[in-house]
């Protein structure tokens, strides 16, 4: 019964004009999914982050989000990354491959700002295998649909400055899904996504991190949430979150050792989804790449 009402929201939500971009809560923490802009954005010369989120926990059919990304600096003002992520939702699978290209200029000694392009590929398919519906006979539902590899980009833009304040626009997904001739019954749409932060530091060892994540796209709600991340000492943060009429969240993470950053998400559903499960969970593992130490005139 819940794999059917699941299917049911999906598949209704999907044919209005859904959102199927993909939702996550550690945007601070692996920030280039949502903005080629963030390319090169990273402490030392590069790091890369594996990303699982396990949402609604106990529905069967809920989402599964998997992302593996790169972040890197390339010679003084540019940056490059990539992405490669899997959602699978229900009926629906997006599998999506892209690299980005980040520029940076310097505006003063405080401030600066970056653009980036992305180039990418990515493909969407419906499998409506052991799904339930009203009208059988719906060629909506007839048969399985794949958009087949599809050639895309996005683009972001990104202000920030050196005591880490930030904020950014971007689009990661500039070109629809096309179903071809039944494309009538699956209304993609694109969203644009704003996100802003900064750091509040109090000691060496203490520090609040606020930060906010708007999704815009037209003929839907708006999506919205904030975080308060705390810092603690050098290698422990903790925080909460919130998003609009969806869910509260804990947010845990440790530095476990100078190379190695491992994070931890809990939400709870405030939703109608809240009688049906009671948990979200995601978590992220972070490798840092340290710049190489220049070799000595002896060695």
């Amino acid at each position: 019964m819940r794999f059917i009402l699941m299917a049911g929201l999906l598949l209704g939500a999907y044919i209005t004009q859904a959102q199927i971009e993909t939702m996550y809560s550690m945007y601070r923490l692996n920030p280039v999914i949502s903005s080629p802009a963030f390319a090169g954005e990273v402490a030392q010369q590069g790091e890369v982050t594996a990303m699982n989120r396990q949402q609604w926990i106990g529905i069967q059919g809920a989402p599964r989000t998997m992302a593996f990304t790169g972040n890197f600096k390339w010679k003084a003002k540019t940056g490059l990354s990539f992405l490669a992520m899997s959602d699978i939702a229900g009926p629906m699978k997006i599998s999506t491959v892209a690299g980005d290209f980040a520029y940076q200029v310097k505006l003063n000694d405080a401030w600066k700002i970056s653009g980036g392009v992305r180039l990418g590929a990515s493909t969407l398919s419906l499998d409506y295998d052991g799904i339930q519906v009203v009208d059988p006979s719906d060629p909506v539902f007839a048969g399985d649909r794949s958009t087949g590899i599809k050639f895309n980009t996005g683009w972001g833009v990104r202000l920030g400055n050196a005591k880490g304040f930030f904020v950014s626009i971007s689009q990661p997904r500039v070109i629809g899904y096309d179903f071809g001739n039944v494309n009538g019954g699956y209304k993609d749409i694109t969203y644009h996504y704003v996100n802003a932060g900064t750091t509040f530091r109090f000691s060496n060892t203490f520090a609040l991190q606020p930060s906010f994540m708007a999704r815009v796209a037209n003929e839907v709600p708006v999506s919205w949430d904030v975080n308060m991340n705390t810092l603690i000492g050098n290698a422990f943060e903790a925080g909460i979150s919130y998003r609009h009429k969806d869910s509260f969240g804990a947010r845990f993470g440790v530095q476990a050792s100078p190379k190695i950053y491992l994070g931890y998400i809990y939400e709870m559903p405030i939703s109608a989804l809240s009688k049906v499960t009671g948990q979200t969970h995601e978590i992220a593992v972070r490798l840092t790449i340290f710049k190489k130490e220049a070799k000595t005139e002896k060695e």
